[in-house]
């Protein structure tokens, strides 16, 4: 499989637990799992399918959701505002938002699988018009973190 010149975009939200500043609690702050917000974009109209993801060191399975573009979020989501921060930007292209699903066991199967994962913070494993490709993302952005409900 080769690596996709495909346009890549990832993203990280924490949820922290409990009351901002206060450091009584026993959750501590991996209590909830990171949300990751991974989207793909590629030549509209091509045919595209996921067979994993890695992400950070775990593998996932995931699948594919076709997304509108511009993909924003709140900025703040512990402070209700109108202002919003764009994931990715309006496009003729088509974009995908990177599912994941539930963790899975499985090893890199060739040297190109671990050169990708090594320099990576995520990799996707494509199907696009039935030829196989990568899409790596080399830096996932955090964003500001999200208080618990």
């Amino acid at each position: 499989m080769a690596q996709s010149p495909i346009a890549t975009y990832g993203y990280s939200r924490a949820t922290l637990p409990g009351i901002p500043g206060d450091q009584k609690g026993t959750q501590g702050k991996d209590f909830f799992p990171l949300k990751y917000y991974l989207y793909l974009e590629v030549k509209a109209g091509s045919r595209i399918s996921a067979e994993w993801a890695w992400v950070r060191g775990s593998y996932y399975d995931c699948k594919l959701r076709r997304v509108s573009t511009p993909v924003l979020v709140e900025s703040d989501p512990g402070v209700p505002t109108e202002e919003k921060e764009t994931l990715v930007s309006k496009t003729s292209k088509d974009v995908y938002s990177v599912v994941l699903g539930k963790v899975k066991v499985r090893t890199a199967s060739n040297g190109q699988e671990r050169e990708l994962m090594a320099n990576n913070e995520a990799v996707i494993a494509l199907v696009i018009n039935r030829s196989g490709a990568y899409a790596a993302i080399q830096s996932i952005k955090a964003l500001r973190p999200a208080a618990a409900m």
